[in-house]
């Protein structure tokens, strides 16, 4: 049980990585998780990865008693226990949501954010002229998510024999140690051999490293997901892009929703990006049908009325 605050640790450096939430959201979390945990230890003296949905409910019923929930609150601590408990899942800790199936007063889906082709463009463009390694090491990285749409933990703890360039591929351990092939484009390809130039130079102290990425600094040894997204906040900025608020996941989102734009199958498209219900993946045509609405805008007949 004493390793349960562990967890949240995880969590929020997850969602800070990938910049899924603002700060003032991420300490929402953590108050609410942070409270659950204890509650667990000291009532059920049991650890959160053994929680059934019931353990839950009682849990909400306890707080309502002692301190009268708001229906925000109560909303908001349903929603900060489901998305905590799929991170759980996603990452292999367990094996279901215990807080899936409580319901709580949100009734809308939240669309993902997604960049233009043009936006993709102008964010690459920002990193030229390649003037230095870590120009270098920065297009490798963001040329490979835009191609092969890898989660950022993916992405930067790649291997150096991951990548097949003979056959164009990148073997993939995913979330839950799930296995899988993906196909990388030939830009990309010319990107990451370009930086592999430069790589043991100066980035590698570690001669023996096996990391496609690795850094001095860090105890993975490799660049982590948090750094990556900085950078990625700095290009933004260079590019003019920063109010858009980009991240490794609005890239990953982006790959999907302009696949699925230009006519892939779902079931392809689910399998590229490591998931296990092809329901996740369906948000995406929900991006798509919403770009096309918004693109009638333009139809004469529309600026007319």
């Amino acid at each position: 049980m004493k390793n349960d605050f562990k967890y949240i640790d995880l969590f929020e450096e997850m969602l800070l990585s990938e910049k899924m939430s603002s700060q003032n959201t991420v300490r929402a979390y953590r108050k609410d998780i942070e409270l659950f945990i204890k509650y667990v230890h000291k009532e059920l003296q049991t650890s959160i990865l053994e929680i059934t949905s019931n353990n839950i409910r009682r849990w909400l019923l306890y707080l309502n008693k002692n301190i009268n929930l708001s229906r925000n609150s109560h909303s908001r601590k349903i929603s900060s226990l489901r998305v905590f408990y799929k991170f759980l899942v996603a990452d292999g800790y367990i094996l279901n949501n215990p807080a899936e199936e409580i319901k709580s007063s949100k009734k809308y889906m939240t669309l993902p954010k997604v960049l233009s082709i043009e936006e993709v463009l102008k964010l690459i463009k920002a990193i030229y002229p390649l003037n230095n390694p870590r120009a270098y090491r920065m297009l490798a990285l963001v040329e490979l998510m835009y191609s092969s749409g890898l989660r950022v933990e993916e992405l930067v703890s790649l291997r150096l024999n991951s990548i097949n360039f003979n056959n164009a591929t990148i073997f993939i351990t995913g979330k839950g140690g799930k296995e899988r092939i993906v196909p990388v484009g030939n830009i990309a390809l010319k990107a990451v051999k370009e930086y592999l130039n430069y790589r043991n130079e100066y980035f590698c102290l570690n001669k023996k490293s096996i990391w496609m990425f690795p850094s001095n600094s860090s105890k993975k040894g490799y660049i982590t997901a948090r750094r990556f997204s900085q950078l990625l906040t700095e290009l933004s900025r260079e590019a003019g892009l920063n109010d858009l608020k980009i991240s490794p996941h609005i890239l990953r989102h982006s790959f999907a929703t302009h696949l699925l734009s230009g006519g892939i199958d779902l079931r392809i498209l689910q399998e590229l990006l490591g998931h296990s219900d092809i329901s996740t993946v369906q948000i995406y045509t929900h991006v798509v049908d919403n770009e096309k609405k918004k693109a009638l805008r333009f139809h004469p007949l529309e600026n007319n009325i």
